[in-house]
């Protein structure tokens, strides 16, 4: 079909005026043509890019077999459709839902149409929901199983303590005794936890003001194993919320804890609070309305992105085996969980970790 001069200046006209961003690239992948919105995508400048191959938008997220995937599918002819995390001129990553097509024109050799658009806030989204939901999946499989192993030990501690009244003491039964009943009490203990992390412990909330709290324990979490000093910065008019005290202690020390236990060399620890508005559609997945924010971060190694998806599994750990169950920070997720707040980490690496607890304003 021939289109007149006029069609065709409208047809441009429309893809300069887009909010999706479309670039055409020639059959070696070297752009020829971008539209505005691939410079406010981007944050590349149009006069820079073209000229120059597509693969300047690679962020390193995906392996090589996935763009081989992706040239297969054009060769062939067909349009290739997904999503594609690609690297913004100022170093951050976006996400974007992408479709390119051949492009057939006349006796010129092919081309590649691309449209893409921004669904950075949207993955983000979806990624929470779905660890929420795995979440909630690992807490009932472990709250079902502590629910049982806790009857069954129950049972052996008590009948441990009646079967050693009989044994004459300093005798090697009663070593052996004493070992079966101290090793089952750290079984029970172990099971606790997850049931705090399932959130079938009881609490008794209260109204409390974290400052105080986190105040009152700061001796405690100075005198922490490890080298390292912490930092407190506790901003005044914190909002109130509803926890129970002692849970939150434990939380903020199993959080302190991990972080000095990541610092052996030493390190600079800081507690921070703040109140926070979160607004509707907030891309952390945090429900909207009003905060109280517990900081805690670190000047250690960071976590490397493929332990943040997995920190507050219970059983999970980057440590030797010998220096943890992996419950810690599981611990943590369920009582931060229990209380109707949130809690987030991440870093990169060598720039520290970073955890933010988000609990809801007291009404």
């Amino acid at each position: 079909m021939e289109f007149t001069p006029e069609i065709r200046g409208l047809v441009f006209d429309s893809l300069e005026q887009a909010s999706e961003t479309f670039f055409i690239t020639d059959a070696e992948g070297v752009i020829v043509y971008a539209n505005p919105a691939f410079e406010r995508l981007t944050g590349c400048a149009i006069a820079d890019a073209v000229g120059k191959n597509a693969r300047i938008l690679k962020s390193g997220e995906h392996p090589a077999e996935f763009y081989a995937g992706i040239r297969e599918t054009l060769a062939a002819g067909k349009e290739w459709s997904g999503r594609l995390v690609n690297r913004h001129k100022d170093g951050t990553k976006y996400v974007a839902a992408a479709r390119i097509s051949p492009v057939k024109n006349g006796g010129s050799g092919r081309h590649y149409l691309a449209v893409m658009h921004d669904i950075t806030g949207e993955a983000a989204l979806q990624e929470k929901l779905l660890e929420s939901r795995k979440m909630e999946a690992l807490g009932l499989l472990a709250g079902q199983l502590s629910h049982d192993f806790n009857n069954v030990l129950t049972i052996i501690i008590g009948s441990m303590e009646l079967v050693m009244e009989d044994i004459p003491p300093n005798s090697v039964v009663m070593k052996l005794a004493q070992g079966i009943l101290q090793a089952s009490k750290n079984s029970a203990e172990l099971i606790k936890q997850l049931l705090i992390f399932s959130g079938r412990r009881d609490s008794t909330p209260e109204i409390v003001d974290l400052n105080k709290t986190i105040s009152g324990i700061r001796e405690q979490l100075d005198r922490l194993p490890g080298p390292g000093t912490i930092e407190y910065i506790l901003a005044p008019g914190l909002a109130l919320v509803d926890i129970e005290a002692e849970q939150f202690k434990q939380a903020l020390t199993n959080i302190v804890l991990n972080a000095k236990e990541a610092m052996p060399s030493g390190g600079k620890i800081t507690i921070t609070t703040h109140n926070r508005a979160v607004p509707t559609g907030c891309p952390s997945g945090i429900a909207a309305g009003e905060y109280a924010v517990v900081e805690v971060s670190d000047t250690g190694p960071g976590i490397s992105r493929e332990a943040v998806g997995h920190l507050f599994e219970p059983f999970f750990t980057t440590k030797p085996k010998s220096k943890g169950a992996g419950l810690g920070l599981s611990v943590v997720y369920g009582i931060i969980k229990q209380h109707n707040g949130e809690i987030l980490a991440g870093s990169g690496i060598s720039q520290g970790a970073v955890f933010k607890i988000y609990l809801p304003k007291a009404i």
